[in-house]
């Protein structure tokens, strides 16, 4: 009997190790396949990536305007994380692909900046469409804090150019030698939200947007040196929400280089703003609070990096002119608030112990024509990765 226990349990181990083997050869089989397919198919890329940048401010004005009058400081000094954004984008294959950005502003704000589907088709012809910055100056789509001057954006870049600008739309865009090009079809602002102070509380963000009122936008650079371009922009459109018809153009010429240690940067921007006086009359807008039919400005920027022959760490003492009028023509009925007629001129440095993080200090030394103009200093930090 022990014989024949002996016996069963001998052939149920063999039958049982030799089950073993063969599921061992199936997985070593299927393993061999996936390797080769790997081989095949060449370096390893992922399909989903991230990134993302980042800015933080304190500002401080101060407590007297220009004329040595006395101005509020209810909100001052002020601390503010400015901004914080996370990008996601997926290749779906070679051709098509998903860029997004969602944004995070003010620590209680969430924002979609950018939502777009890509095919790439060539080097010089690709189409996006969905929310997609508009390709106006040179702020608005490479928007980083690591890539201007300055804690703040410049004004221009908030009120004639209403950086962040994005609209919902489609875009042909690529490059041939040494140019490139973008070319949108997108909705229009509100004009509803324009005012004496600019276009910026006109933007529709793609929430909710109206499109009946369309527009063309197309920039073209010619970049040389492989650090520098010079490149115009042009906006051509209608603006929405109200009823009187409106039209909404916006041109802007541009440069911007960098050389041994050297950084120069130059924008200026023209609005023209059509049927205003039926806007003005529609709005209820009197004496100086009229939307001009004509904005424009410029600024322009130089910077050195004292260290760029010693180490990878970069300090940039910096200066930065900036001037702009939000009411540079307003129709016969009104008079102009000489308040919107400015001058910025900063002063500042920044600091980047790598490419991707930069820490910056200004002071801005504000005037208008009205005398009221008020200086700040500031602080920030930011990143991009």
């Amino acid at each position: 009997m022990y014989k024949s226990l002996l016996l069963l349990a001998v052939l149920s181990f063999n039958q049982s190790f030799a089950a073993t083997i063969e599921e061992l050869d199936e997985r070593m089989d299927l393993l061999s396949e996936e390797i080769l397919e790997l081989k095949q198919a060449g370096p390893s890329k992922s399909k989903t990536y991230f990134g993302g940048y980042g800015e933080f401010v304190y500002v401080n004005k101060r407590s007297k305007d220009e004329s040595k009058t006395s101005v509020s400081n209810a909100n001052n000094p002020k601390l503010d994380a400015q901004r914080f954004i996370l990008y996601i984008g997926h290749d779906f294959n070679k051709k098509w692909k998903l860029t997004s950005e969602i944004e995070v502003e003010h620590a209680n704000e969430i924002f979609l900046e950018q939502g777009t589907i890509d095919y790439t088709l060539s080097e010089s012809i690709n189409m996006q469409a969905g929310v997609m910055l508009i390709p106006v100056g040179l702020i608005n789509i490479y928007h980083e804090p690591t890539t201007f001057f300055g804690v703040n954006r410049p004004e221009i870049a908030k009120k004639l150019i209403p950086t962040t600008w994005r609209e919902l739309g489609v875009s042909f865009f690529g490059k041939t030698g040494g140019l490139d090009y973008r070319l949108s079809l997108v909705d229009g602002l509100l004009a509803s939200g324009f005012s004496s102070d600019g276009v910026r509380s006109g933007r529709q963000k793609a929430s909710k947007a109206e499109g009946r009122d369309l527009a063309w936008v197309t920039q073209v650079n010619y970049n040389f040196l492989g650090t520098s371009k010079v490149g115009a922009s042009a906006y051509v459109g209608k603006a929405g929400g109200v009823q009187t018809e409106v039209t909404h153009n916006v041109y802007d010429l541009h440069f911007d280089s960098k050389f041994s240690g050297l950084s120069l940067r130059g924008v200026y921007t023209m609005v023209k703003l059509g049927g205003i006086d039926k806007l003005n009359a529609e709005q209820g807008k009197t004496g100086s609070s009229s939307i001009a039919s004509e904005m424009k400005g410029y600024y322009a920027n130089l910077g050195y990096n004292v260290l760029h022959k010693f180490t990878d760490w970069e300090l940039i003492p910096f200066i930065q002119y900036e001037n702009y009028n939000t009411q540079s023509k307003v129709g016969g009925a009104f008079t102009k608030d000489l308040s919107k007629e400015r001058t910025n001129i900063t002063y500042g440095v920044s600091v980047k112990p790598i490419k991707n993080i930069v820490f910056k200090a200004d002071y801005v030394k504000a005037t208008n024509k009205a005398k009221t103009g008020v200086d700040s200093w500031n602080l920030g930090m930011g990143w991009n990765f």
